[in-house]
């Protein structure tokens, strides 16, 4: 995955592959790419699997308080050793 890096046990990095996304490393993705961004794709890529998905869209000019706090919500839903990826 383009520009990985684990953080805190929460990975993040660009956008994966459809084979990254379903590895079975993540048990939570949260997705913050605008639903219309080119190759967007995760929640296709997910579909069927057993990985919760989150879906905040932001971007620098327009994420709030309630995006930060919605993605806090989903890592810490995660829990420790679930394998968090935030792209």
């Amino acid at each position: 995955m383009k520009n990985e890096a684990t953080i805190g046990g929460i990975t993040i990095g660009g956008q994966p592959s459809r084979e990254e996304l379903r590895s079975g490393r993540f048990g939570t993705v949260v997705n913050i790419r605008g639903a219309s961004e080119q190759g967007n794709d995760t929640a296709s890529s997910l579909a069927g699997s057993d990985t919760r998905y989150a879906h905040v869209p932001w971007t620098i000019d327009t994420v709030t308080p309630e995006d930060v706090d919605r993605i806090e919500a989903a890592v810490e839903e995660a829990g420790a050793g679930n394998g968090v990826l935030v792209h």
